[in-house]
């Protein structure tokens, strides 16, 4: 039996309310050449089944189903890529979709490009409202890194640009297809990590990837907000982004690559302390990460391997400062006062896609008035065939009666003159 062209990998935990969403996607997927590995990681509630049920499904390409206590997604995904067979190499997390044409047109542009790495661009999906809603430009900062409109026909290396190279490609393994042998000979796995376990190994792939390519269409949908995944609650392992972020600090110089990759790396470890900092729901969780940044952990995550004016935000800058000076207090009313400016970029966002919003649905209403138009000359067409069909009806019987009663004249003739 010959290996499949995709190993599809899915870190399953207590996902049952999303589980066949994601399964279907990949049901329905235009390319069939892949297998699936499920690793359910301790689930307690009906994830199993469900998985179950796919297995049995004739019409689903080659499932196999592994377990494990519960350790972590990172801890999942490595147990799947120690069984996958597959060229390449596709994470998808059990509470996200994808669209159906994603696994074809990243293979495809795998192949046509010779890459390692591909990447597309995303949807996040507000799980309370069911809808894709935001980011309304797209998730990923492609034009940071080069002349996006080059990436659409050419390779290029993270070396291209190394100063740019995580921050404009991000760590999330979900929205990138990996050649399967660039993760097998350099070794790279996903760190024991609930949190933030994507970073060293995606982050390591990116630099290790001898030709990557973009494709600018969103082909996943990455839920949000469904009030119980990891994301939706981060207190729990506070300090998780402190060790990812250290140890791809620590695999870098390891590799010798540190040095080409620094800045990219502070401004990425920077903006990552600053988000899990400001993501933390509970005092106590905040005070010991922010305390863990100050006593040590911002030396080994790399923050103060660059000069201030390395990090191109203010904002970055700002809590750099308060952190280095142990001013938690500071830091929270910095955040409190900048808050606003948030929220009025939400608002004006909000207006401007209101806006679109609003113009798409004129736009409908044309269309639909259009279509009304088009139809209302589809029956008038149609009657008039029909009267036109009803015509000729009309015309070719009359003719066959008259034509018929002619011929019947030359027999009665002939009958005349044989009897005379």
């Amino acid at each position: 039996m010959s290996s499949p062209c995709v190993s599809v990998i899915m870190p399953v935990y207590n996902a049952q309310p999303y589980l066949c969403q994601a399964l279907d996607s990949l049901k329905a997927q235009t390319f069939q050449d892949f297998e699936l590995i499920c690793v359910d990681d301790g689930s307690s509630d009906d994830s199993f089944e469900v998985l179950k049920r796919y297995r049995a499904d004739e019409d689903f390409p080659a499932v196999r189903i592994l377990t494990q206590r519960h350790l972590g997604p990172g801890c999942a995904r490595n147990k799947g890529l120690d069984v996958a067979t597959g060229t390449y190499v596709y994470f998808l997390d059990a509470d996200d979709f994808i669209e159906p044409t994603l696994l074809e047109k990243a293979v495809g542009r795998a192949e046509q490009l010779d890459c390692d790495i591909v990447i597309w661009d995303a949807w996040f999906y507000n799980n309370r409202v069911q809808r894709d809603q935001h980011p309304a430009v797209g998730t990923l900062d492609f034009p940071a890194f080069a002349d996006f409109p080059v990436h659409e026909t050419l390779a290029f290396s993270a070396a291209d640009n190394p100063d740019a190279v995580f921050t404009s490609f991000q760590n999330w393994p979900w929205n990138k297809l990996f050649r399967r042998s660039l993760l097998v000979e350099n070794d790279i796995r996903f760190p024991a990590l609930f949190r933030t376990e994507d970073l060293p190994f995606t982050c390591m792939a990116l630099v290790k990837a001898r030709r990557m390519s973009v494709i600018y269409e969103r082909l996943s949908h990455y839920r949000m907000r469904t009030g119980s995944s990891s994301m939706d609650n981060k207190d729990p392992h506070a300090l998780d982004f402190i060790e990812a972020f250290a140890l791809l600090r620590d695999r870098l110089q390891e590799e010798g690559l540190y040095e080409t990759y620094r800045v990219s790396h502070a401004r990425w470890a920077l903006g990552g302390a600053v988000y899990n900092l400001n993501s933390l729901t509970r005092v106590d969780s905040f005070a010991r990460a922010f305390a863990e940044l100050h006593d040590g952990a911002a030396e080994r995550m790399g923050l103060l391997d660059v000069p201030l004016d390395a990090y191109t935000h203010p904002l970055d800058r700002r809590s750099l400062e308060l952190i280095k000076a142990n001013d938690a207090q500071g830091y929270l009313f910095f955040w409190m006062r900048n808050h606003g400016a948030f929220v009025d970029d939400d608002k004006e966002l909000f207006d401007r896609v209101e806006a679109d919003l609003e113009e798409a649905r004129s736009e409908i209403d044309r269309l639909h008035g259009e279509v009304d138009r088009a139809h209302g000359a589809v029956v008038e067409a149609q009657g008039a065939r029909e009267e036109v069909e009803r015509q000729l009806d009309d015309l070719r019987r009359s003719a066959e009666y008259r034509y018929g009663t002619a011929l019947l004249r030359i027999p009665r003739a002939i009958q005349r003159r044989l009897s005379s």
